[in-house]
């Protein structure tokens, strides 16, 4: 089985929780007038959990993750 990375949905996920993670770090979200808060911290570890699950992931390899 070949996979595309381009269309793994872990990676796009790891897309995303970066994405997320970077405007946190930056302070665009306080800009825009989140409040981070806990639930900032709560979304930082999991968006971080899944950004380390994209980058194990290896979609070329079905045996292995």
């Amino acid at each position: 089985m070949t996979q595309s990375r381009w269309k793994s949905k872990v990676l796009w996920a790891s897309i995303v929780a970066q994405l997320i993670a970077l405007g946190q770090l930056t302070g665009l979200w306080a800009v825009l007038g989140v409040d981070a808060g806990q639930i900032g911290d709560i979304t930082a570890i999991v968006l971080g959990l899944l950004s380390t699950i994209g980058i194990i992931n290896n979609p070329r390899d079905k045996a292995k993750f």
